[in-house]
């Protein structure tokens, strides 16, 4: 996945970061998780794998643009994700727990 790619996926990342290297690079080495990554429902009951990957990658951004997380922190903590993964080709596969849903699982009266 390419930056542009993940720009497209996910509009909730704020133009400040749109030119970052890092976040590049993040698209690059996370291109597989992030292609099933999707937010999870509001009502959710039980997450599956793609919900997961969101929380872990793409929610620290979202904090960042509420305003509750400092520039420089969260370009590390995506600095700091990308180092794992460089290390450890499969620290992806840690960021979802076994026995994760295979579909995410909404509550009643959830549409």
């Amino acid at each position: 996945m390419d930056v542009q790619e993940l720009l497209a996926r996910f509009p909730e990342i704020p133009a400040d970061l749109h030119d970052e290297e890092v976040l590049a690079r993040f698209a690059e080495v996370f291109g597989g998780p992030l292609s099933i990554a999707q937010k999870p429902s509001a009502c959710s009951t039980e997450y599956d794998a793609g919900n997961h990957y969101y929380m872990k990658l793409i929610n620290p951004v979202g904090i960042y643009r509420l305003g509750l997380m400092k520039r420089k922190m969260l370009l590390s903590q995506i600095a700091e994700l990308i180092e794992k993964q460089e290390m450890d080709p499969n620290f992806a596969e840690t960021l979802v727990p076994s026995g994760v849903a295979a579909n995410e699982v909404r509550g009643p009266g959830c549409g």
